[in-house]
């Protein structure tokens, strides 16, 4: 993680205005780096989906984080450990304390910082040796950490054209 392009990112939305039940803040997805680590909000939200598929709500105790995999760790361990998956929707318990709020005069911003932690990018990621097997050195081959971050990026159309090695292919000017 030394050098890595860690982003730490702290996001609000306007719970007055977007307070309905079911808006989705932030749709289902998981992050691309190494580790997502996520503060505590000030109004529940944040969903995560086990394993098995089983959706959890989420409470971060007073003074702790919650520390996500992300494809980064995922890419390390071979698939033993997945990237996590989560979502920032309104639930019933973000209208239990957006009311409880309105009634004391609190703000109804729910601000989130999270910080998203990256391997450097030209450090190669492959499974580390308790994990490397021949399944898994073919389904995480090994690739620069920045080109796995394009190549994440291309696939959602967020980023740029990936050659057949991970590099990004530049047009000619």
């Amino acid at each position: 993680m030394k050098y890595g392009p860690h982003v730490l990112a702290p996001t609000g939305s306007d719970l007055a205005r977007f307070g309905k039940l079911g808006t989705v803040l932030a749709s289902f997805h998981s992050d691309i780096g190494f580790l997502t680590i996520h503060g505590r909000a000030r109004f529940p939200g944040l969903f995560v989906w086990t394993r098995e598929g089983k959706r959890l709500a989420v409470k971060v105790a007073q003074g702790c984080l919650l520390l996500q995999a992300g494809k980064q760790f995922e890419w390390l361990t071979g698939g033993q450990v997945l990237a996590g998956f989560h979502e920032v929707v309104v639930s019933e318990q973000t209208i239990q304390v957006i009311d409880e709020a309105s009634k004391v005069g609190r703000s109804l911003w729910r601000v989130s910082s999270t910080m998203f932690t990256h391997i450097a990018s030209d450090r190669i990621l492959q499974p580390l040796k308790p994990f490397a097997t021949p399944e898994t050195m073919k389904k995480y081959p090994p690739i620069k950490a920045g080109a796995q971050v394009l190549a994440e990026l291309a696939a959602v159309n967020l980023g740029k054209t990936l050659d057949a090695d991970g590099e990004p292919i530049v047009a000619a000017m």
